[in-house]
C-alpha cells in the first residue's frame, strides 16, 4: 500500500469530506475486492495483481520522474490526476497481468496514464501503445508537448496521433486490426463516451478489455455494458472495466 502514502494530505482531506466513500475504499483495500474482480478478467491471481500495483512506486527511475513533475502539474488551469491514484495503478496492473500486444487509448494530455501503460509494456517485454489526443493548452504547461511526462526511455513502442478521435479512431482501428485493450480517457460526455465504446468494441479481439476513465460521470458505461450484454463489467475507483468474452457475438 505504499502508493497510498503519496499525496497523503490530499487523501486525508478527501476522506474527511467523504467518509462513506473512504470506509468503502478501505474495506475494498483490505479484502482485495478490486483485485479479485480484475483477476476474473486476466486469469491472474488477486495477490499477484496486488503485487503489480506496487511496482511503479518501487521503480526508482519511474517514481523519480513522477516526483519531478508534480510541482509543474499543480500550476495548470485544470489540475491533472493524482500521479499515484489507485485508479491509474489498477490500469497498470491489468496491463501487466493481461500482457497485451496492442493497446489503444484516447486522451493523452500530459501523459500520466500513457506513462504507466508504457511502463507496464516495458515490464512485460512486449506490446505497443497507440494514443490519440488533442494539444489542448488547458491541460498542458506552456511550451510542453502532448504527453511530455513520458520519459524517453519508455517511448519506443509508443505512437501518438494528434487530432480528434472521431476522425482518427475509426481509421486507426481499421489499420491495426484487433487491439487487446481499448482505453477511453478523452471527452467525458455521455454522447462521446458511447460513441467511442461503440466504435472500438467491435474491433477488440475476443476476450479483449475495454477501460473507461471517469465512468461515473454519467450513465454511458453501465448502459453500454447492458447494451452488449457484457457478463464482466464493473466500475472500480471511477474506472469502468469490461470484457468481450470469447463466445460473445461482436457488437454492431
Amino acid at each position: 500500500m505504499k502508493w497510498f502514502f503519496q499525496n497523503l494530505d490530499h487523501r486525508v482531506r478527501f476522506a474527511l469530506e467523504n467518509p462513506r466513500y473512504a470506509l468503502n475504499a478501505l474495506y475494498r483495500e483490505l479484502t482485495l475486492a478490486d483485485e479479485r474482480f480484475l483477476s476474473t478478467l486476466t486469469n491472474v491471481s488477486a495477490y499477484r495483481i496486488r503485487g503489480f500495483i506496487g511496482e511503479p512506486i518501487r521503480n526508482g527511475f519511474f517514481f523519480a520522474r513522477l516526483q519531478s513533475v508534480r510541482a509543474e502539474l499543480r500550476t495548470l488551469e485544470i489540475y491533472s490526476a493524482d500521479l499515484f491514484a489507485k485508479k491509474i495503478l489498477l490500469q497498470y496492473a491489468v496491463v501487466r497481468a493481461f500482457r497485451p500486444k496492442i493497446v489503444v487509448e484516447t486522451g493523452v494530455a500530459n501523459g500520466v496514464s500513457s506513462a504507466y501503460i508504457l511502463l507496464a509494456l516495458q515490464a512485460n517485454g512486449r506490446g505497443a501503445l497507440y494514443s490519440i489526443g488533442l494539444n489542448d493548452p488547458q491541460y498542458l504547461p506552456a511550451s510542453k508537448p502532448l504527453g511530455w511526462i513520458v520519459p524517453n526511455e519508455l517511448q519506443s513502442p509508443w505512437t501518438v496521433l494528434v487530432g480528434d478521435s472521431r476522425i482518427i479512431l475509426p481509421r486507426l482501428l481499421a489499420e491495426i486490426g484487433s487491439p487487446d485493450i481499448f482505453i477511453h480517457d478523452s471527452l467525458h460526455t455521455y454522447e462521446h463516451m458511447l460513441w467511442e465504446y461503440r466504435v472500438a468494441y467491435p474491433h477488440l479481439r475476443p476476450g479483449g478489455l475495454l477501460f473507461s476513465d471517469d465512468a461515473e460521470w454519467n450513465s454511458a458505461f453501465p448502459e453500454f455494458a447492458l447494451e452488449i450484454g457484457a457478463p464482466r463489467a464493473k466500475i472500480l475507483r471511477g474506472v469502468g472495466f469490461l470484457q468481450k468474452t470469447q463466445e460473445q457475438i461482436p457488437y454492431a
